[in-house]
């Protein structure tokens, strides 16, 4: 009973936060920030290769500001793709979207959630990131992928709604980010998810000239 009163009263303030998000609709000020097609094409021993260019009905359904899919090869030839979708405004009906909502609906199946503690190099904070193992017919895939609030990635979709609305409340600014490394699973699952930690300890320092905090 009472962890249902406490869930009940927090959603109750979330709502209420929005409502008054709504009516306060002021103009925000965001930093300026470098465009997404200018991220680093070397990131540690992984080469960017071809960049995807999205059909204008995905980009009126995602609502972005900026993005970036791009792909990246290591020095074996295997791939991962990096996403970064970046949103200048949350206000108005422009918000993320879980990667949990949009893989199934192109036909790959949930078998996995946890939760990774990726170390990052000095003097950056480790991080949390969701860590999702998905599959369509006999192709495994892994994703890897956290909510990025001005310089804090987060991992629960609810903790980002709340980063944000506390981010309106006190700063004016609604702007943040959804990241997103994927990966055929090459060998074994243990031996994917290191090569993408490695992979996001080499990426994580560009963000920061990209995605204003």
């Amino acid at each position: 009973m009472r962890q249902a009163l406490r869930v009940a009263l927090s959603a109750g303030l979330l709502l209420a936060a929005l409502v008054f998000l709504h009516i306060r609709s002021t103009g925000e000020v965001v930093p300026v920030r470098r465009p997404l097609d200018a991220f680093p094409t070397t990131l540690g021993a992984w080469q960017g290769r071809e960049a995807t260019i999205f059909e204008v009905e995905i980009l009126n359904i995602l609502k972005v500001k900026d993005y970036l899919m791009r792909r990246y090869v290591d020095p074996t030839g295997r791939s991962l793709w990096l996403y970064i979708g970046y949103w200048d405004t949350q206000r108005k009906g422009a918000q993320m979207h879980s990667p949990k909502n949009c893989l199934p609906g192109s036909g790959w199946e949930p078998l996995e959630a946890s939760k990774v503690r990726i170390l990052l190099p000095p003097p950056y904070a480790a991080i949390t990131v969701n860590r999702y193992l998905i599959q369509k017919g006999g192709d495994q895939q892994l994703a890897f992928y956290w909510y990025h609030s001005q310089g804090k990635a987060i991992a629960g979709e609810v903790a980002a709604r709340v980063e944000m609305v506390k981010n309106a409340i006190f700063r004016n600014r609604t702007d943040g980010a959804l990241i997103r490394v994927s990966s055929p699973v090459y060998g074994s699952v243990p031996e994917t998810t290191e090569q993408l930690i490695k992979y996001i300890q080499a990426m994580y320092p560009s963000l920061s000239q990209f995605l204003p905090d």
